[in-house]
């Protein structure tokens, strides 16, 4: 009689419809808002994509970013585009983006902003939008690529528009709505800025600081 109860209740599990709200890991959302089937780590996604789904480093709407793991992140992440708006920026949605033990593990959250901040426009290193301080995180985060979801019909940033300089995606970034301080007239000499000649590039010191206000996933 315990068997037949213990069979039946998962029989009942698995005929209920999967919310997309109530994921834990960003495997499992990627999964089931995608339809992709690929299993494994989050950062297993790239080369189990091969032969399955196309791949490439230009963002598409409805296509997975996988991150490499590193860091506290050992299990990579993966991430869906939700819309790309520029060479530079595309929204995200996804799952279990947060730091241990706070509100915000193991929900999903969306339109997140994600920064290209590659020296080529590869998609290679990223920045992701951290809301609490209402900016990009200073942590930089390595990625191998975009699966791209099959049988969708997905916007693609051609290539003439894929030199857009990372000052300038910064200085477009959508960002979450936020209710500005009372404002304060301050006057103060100051020498003025240097010029920026070149655009901002990631490099290898940044990468691998450490960052209390950037998101560390486990998927």
């Amino acid at each position: 009689m315990r068997k037949v109860i213990i069979l039946v209740v998962a029989a009942l599990a698995l005929a209920m419809p999967f919310d997309a709200k109530a994921a834990l890991q960003c495997v499992t959302y990627a999964r089931d808002v995608t339809g992709m089937n690929l299993k494994g780590d989050a950062w297993k996604w790239w080369e189990a994509a091969s032969g399955l789904y196309d791949r490439g480093n230009a963002p598409r709407d409805g296509a997975v970013l996988v991150f490499k793991r590193q860091g506290s992140m050992s299990h990579g992440h993966v991430a869906v585009v939700r819309k790309t708006s520029s060479a530079r920026i595309v929204l995200v949605d996804h799952a279990n983006w947060a730091p241990h033990r706070s509100a915000g593990r193991g929900k999903v959250t969306e339109a997140v902003p994600v920064m290209d901040v590659s020296p080529n426009n590869d998609w290679s290193q990223v920045r992701v939008w951290y809301r609490p301080s209402a900016e990009y995180g200073s942590r930089v985060y390595k990625t191998q690529g975009f699966v791209y979801r099959p049988g969708k019909s997905n916007h693609v940033v051609q290539a003439s528009l894929r030199g857009e300089p990372v000052a300038a995606a910064v200085a477009k970034a959508p960002a979450p709505t936020v209710t500005p301080a009372p404002t304060v007239t301050i006057e103060v000499s100051a020498p003025a800025a240097k010029p920026v000649d070149e655009p901002v590039t990631a490099n290898a010191t940044e990468a691998e600081a450490f960052d209390a206000g950037a998101w560390a996933e486990q998927a």
